[in-house]
């Protein structure tokens, strides 16, 4: 079993890497907000057009606690399949 990785820390801007993380793990807007204990409607606002009306900028402090919950979200994930 690989450790996953955490891409916000390595790219700088928060919603890059959470556009990545949720490619590489395969994430719904929904399970980012279980993670960072915010409601899926925020999640989707952090990831709309930046030219949007609904567009917020993602907290850094929310990556800090997707980083912490992954391993055990995806190992979760992989005992239930």
């Amino acid at each position: 079993m690989t450790t996953p990785t955490f891409a916000p820390f390595t790219t700088g801007k928060a919603i890059e890497g959470l556009r990545l993380t949720m490619q590489e793990h395969a994430l719904r807007s929904r399970d980012v907000a279980e993670l960072c204990c915010v409601s899926v409607k925020t999640v989707e606002s952090w990831l709309a057009d930046p030219k949007a009306a609904s567009f917020r900028k993602m907290p850094p402090r929310h990556l800090v606690s997707l980083g912490f919950g992954l391993p055990g979200f995806l190992a979760k994930r992989r005992s239930s399949k």
